[in-house]
């Protein structure tokens, strides 16, 4: 990924406060996309119009790619002991530890049509924010998955550094891949190597993606979803 991004323009809202939200997401839209009719996009739309939401929060069903233009559906959550849904993977922490297996062996990418992040609004109230890609495609964002046992095959999505926009504010984002950049990551090269991203996302302001899921516009209890 290249690095020196922009930072996007919203009317009334100062550019370091658009950077302050959307870093490291814990919900996603996975929703249909125009055009999306054959090979892994085909593959995908298919397989997302099979979940019950295309709006995907920590421990519910979400759709992967695999290597091969395989396309699943699995939890979004390592499940521990001591975490019951780890949805985040660091991208530094990926050679050691609990991700070294899953990052030498079960890599996948996630295609996420939107994700959302709350950043303060208008008299002092939060403010829900949408990101998509400005080509209208799927952003495909770098993530590991493991069988997961008895809950079924889960999946993580990997975190990197921010841009230095972003790091007064969070030292973390998603790691989003060029789609020319998927093959490799997903073939297993163990120096991949992940900066902070260095494109243009379209950033605006949205009602709260979750109140077609509580009915009254509020966030269930999850103001913050980092």
């Amino acid at each position: 990924m290249a690095g020196g991004g922009t930072i996007p323009d919203i009317p009334g809202c100062p550019a370091f406060l658009v950077w302050q939200i959307g870093i490291v997401c814990n919900i996603y839209l996975l929703g249909q996309k125009k055009g999306a009719d054959s090979g892994v996009r085909g593959k995908v739309a298919s397989a997302s119009a099979r979940l019950a939401s295309q709006l995907v929060r920590k421990s519910g069903p979400g759709v992967v790619v695999l290597a091969g233009d395989r396309v699943e559906v699995m939890r979004w959550g390592f499940h521990r002991s001591f975490n019951a849904a780890i949805n985040n993977a660091r991208s530094d922490k990926l050679a050691t530890g609990m991700w070294s297996e899953a990052f030498r062996d079960r890599r996948c990418v996630i295609p996420v049509t939107a994700f959302y992040e709350w950043g303060p609004g208008a008299a002092g109230r939060k403010q829900a924010y949408e990101f998509r890609a400005t080509d209208g495609d799927y952003m495909w964002m770098a993530a590991l998955w493991e069988p997961g046992g008895e809950i079924g095959p889960c999946f993580t999505m990997v975190t990197t550094d921010a841009p230095a926009l972003m790091t007064t504010i969070h030292d973390r984002m998603p790691a989003v891949l060029r789609p020319d950049e998927v093959k490799g990551f997903l073939a297993g090269d163990n120096v991949w190597n992940f900066t902070p991203f260095g494109g243009n996302l379209v950033v605006a302001p949205c009602a709260s993606p979750l109140k077609s899921m509580h009915g009254d516009g509020g966030d269930g209890g999850q103001p913050e979803l980092f």
